[in-house]
């Protein structure tokens, strides 16, 4: 092990890319020094792919940090971080790898960012927000990730809705969509840093409550027919209204349903493709969503029809996330202050790992699993569980591998978190409470 190195083991639990973003995001917040070793060694072609190394090469500028073993096919990896800033970056995979992700690696970085240098600043107003502004190239829709539109239309308006003012004017945009296998999308992202000294609070997602509206966008760009749009959505809208009409909703009923559905224009879209995403709101503010992207030879009611069983199993067990929600949210609970809860479907394999990540490199975090007494194949409380083991690692395998999701079993869970209460310019050498806005690493 390499001195003041912590090491990471690439092979646990999911195996995949997932250990490299939380790995990489919480080295350059915390200023520790993080090496992963056996890189995605349970995937087809284990090693560095060229998105995972974009998200690191992101991750190393970000913090102005030194990046070893940072080369396509790689198994070892080992970032030294400096110190976040905000700013202006670019990243390019020059393939058709995953946008969403290397948001999903980049957003928590920038939110625990520091001020720039006082001459790239100057022109700003001492009063303005400070925010890091990214421009992202590869692909918007891609497999085995959450599309773009997820993150516009799910992820931002939930973290506005548990950090309020502290995320004010975080933006994601797609540009241009991009597909496989030459990508070309572009997706730009303006992260608010926090202010000196104040964490994140802690949040609490464990009432659903009543449905009150779902929403259905489709899409198809390029050669794909103009009509697939249209049949995407009316498909997903047909299922969805199906299951609304069997779920109990209190005085509510059966909520509405909005439909849109877009043929990209050649300037919005390069390349062919098509998808629809769905997402349902509900009176205590939850939003869940799914999606599902065409293929080849599948017609574009199937693709429908899966988004919408995909919300529908979630909106059927009484979850307050979905499953891609679900593991994203672990690293915001984990940096948090005080206990944050949610409740989900079972928690994935990609969820338990990104908690055994936090837990391994934030002094003081602890995650534990519980279910609630009432839960679909329990009698009641089941008591607290840890968050690996080989067992475990079976049960959450799902189909989604690379960017979460997939794999949810029957009843709910309660998953709770004592975070760190990290804040600005804090680092694992700095007691709590002293770290100030300009501190340097």
């Amino acid at each position: 092990m390499p001195p003041g190195v912590k090491m990471i083991d690439g092979s646990m639990l999911e195996g995949g890319g997932q250990i490299l973003r939380y790995s990489a995001a919480l080295c350059a917040i915390t200023g520790q020094a993080v090496g992963v070793e056996r890189v995605r060694a349970k995937r087809t072609r284990p090693g560095l792919q060229p998105q995972h190394l974009t998200s690191l090469r992101l991750v190393e500028e970000l913090c102005e940090g030194s990046l070893e073993g940072g080369a396509v096919g790689s198994s070892h990896v080992v970032l030294r971080p400096g110190a976040p800033r905000c700013g202006r970056y670019v990243a390019d995979t020059k393939t058709a790898g995953s946008c969403t992700l290397m948001v999903q690696a980049a957003m928590p970085v920038c939110v625990f960012a520091q001020p720039p240098p006082p001459e790239a600043s100057s022109s700003a107003s001492a009063s303005s927000p400070v925010s890091t502004h990214l421009e992202l190239r590869g692909g918007t829709d891609a497999d085995l990730a959450p599309p773009a539109g997820y993150l516009r239309e799910v992820l931002v308006p939930l973290l506005g809705r548990l950090y309020g003012g502290l995320m004010g004017g975080l933006a994601v945009e797609t540009v241009r969509r991009g597909f496989y296998p030459r990508g070309g999308g572009v997706v730009t992202a303006v992260i608010p840093a926090l202010p000196p000294g104040v964490p994140l609070p802690a949040f609490d997602l464990t009432r659903r409550g009543n449905i009150t509206q779902v929403t259905v966008k489709s899409f198809s760009a390029g050669r794909v027919p103009v009509t697939v749009a249209s049949r995407l959505a009316a498909a997903a809208e047909a299922a969805l209204r199906r299951t609304l009409r069997k779920l109990p909703n209190g005085a509510v009923g059966v909520p509405p349903i909005l439909v849109e559905a877009t043929v990209e224009t050649a300037e919005a879209a390069f390349g062919d493709g098509c998808g629809v995403l769905v997402y349902a709101d509900t009176d205590t503010g939850c939003r869940l969503g799914a999606s599902a992207k065409g293929e080849r030879g599948v017609p574009a009611e199937e693709v429908g029809e899966r988004a919408a069983a995909e919300l529908a199993e979630a909106l059927e067990a009484g979850a307050c996330v979905d499953q891609w929600m679900q593991d994203q949210l672990i690293i915001w609970m984990a940096l948090g202050s005080g206990v944050s809860r949610l409740v989900c479907a079972e928690p994935t394999l990609h969820t338990r790992t990104a908690m055994v990540v936090a837990e391994q490199l934030l002094p003081g975090v602890k995650f534990t699993l519980t279910r609630p007494a009432g839960a679909a194949g329990t009698s009641g409380e089941e008591g607290r569980r840890g968050t690996s083991g080989a067992e475990e690692e079976e049960k959450g395998r799902g189909k989604k591998q690379e960017g979460g999701g997939g794999g949810a079993g029957q009843g709910l869970w309660l998953i709770e978190c004592q975070g760190a209460g990290w804040t600005v310019g804090r680092t694992l050498e700095t007691p709590e409470g002293k770290a100030g806005g300009s501190a340097e690493r």
